[in-house]
């Protein structure tokens, strides 16, 4: 067993190495970013608890109410006797519009909030991962980043863990009880996935997870620009095939 002096001196550097490694992983831009999409995801949670407040509430007053929550939002905001003239709810005082508009001002002020934090993701992603933000969007290669813990451990991940990142229970539950494999994980909010037949998505997802790695290794090892083509008309191509049609 080493001596007391030299145990201890063997501790102090590992707990140096451990300094220098978190200081260097959080040193980097995409920390900055991980954390901005944590917050889009709190004040995502946020508005919905908070518009689905306000929907249950003005209906005490407004039943017939059938706006959406941004519309409804702006209305108690700004002009709520606008459509109440023959509401067949109870009476509301201005002490109750008062209360019912207070939140309705936090909800706006969140979607104010919101649409600056997509902002300033979109100017990081454009800053540190421009080939990831072509081939998925900013958000969504934001997401992926914020996933994986870093630009780095994203562009060292293979395309097939990209697909499925983010499909975690999809993935317990065929591991454990043989389900069918999950074919997209996050990268289903892509517009060329969700939009696509469903026959369609595994081969979509498949195709855009390898353009995202190759992205993601742009991006992270060399910084150049690259130009990925059509995508959509690669996903248009593909849906064609899964319909039985010809190849373009």
């Amino acid at each position: 067993m080493p001596p007391v002096d030299e145990r201890l001196a063997l501790h102090e550097a590992s707990m140096r190495l451990a300094r220098e490694a978190i200081s260097k992983s959080l040193s980097g831009k995409d920390a900055y970013l991980i954390q901005a999409v944590r917050a889009l995801d709190d004040l995502n949670e946020a508005f919905n608890v908070t518009s689905g407040r306000l929907a249950e509430w003005y209906a005490i007053h407004y039943p017939e109410n059938r706006l959406r929550p941004y519309e409804l939002i702006e209305q108690i905001v700004e002009s709520p006797a606008d459509s109440e003239a023959s509401t067949m709810g109870a009476p509301m005082t201005g002490e109750d519009l008062a209360a019912i508009q207070g939140v309705a001002q936090v909800a706006k002020t969140i979607l104010i909030q919101r649409k600056a934090i997509e902002d300033y993701i979109s100017k990081i992603m454009l800053e540190i991962a421009p080939n990831l933000s072509s081939v998925l969007g900013p958000l969504l290669g934001a997401r992926l980043i914020a996933r994986a813990g870093s630009l780095e451990k994203l562009a060292r991940m293979p395309a097939s863990s990209i697909q499925v990142m983010g499909a975690g229970e999809a993935l317990f539950k065929h591991l454990k009880a043989g389900t069918p494999s999950p074919k997209h994980g996050l990268i289903f909010k892509h517009p060329l996935i969700s939009g696509a037949p469903k026959k369609a998505r595994g081969k979509i997802a498949r195709m855009l997870a390898g353009k995202a790695a190759i992205a993601a290794r742009m991006d992270y090892y060399s910084g150049e620009v690259m130009d990925f083509g059509d995508l959509k008309a690669k996903a248009s191509a593909i849906k064609s095939r899964s319909r039985g049609g010809k190849k373009p």
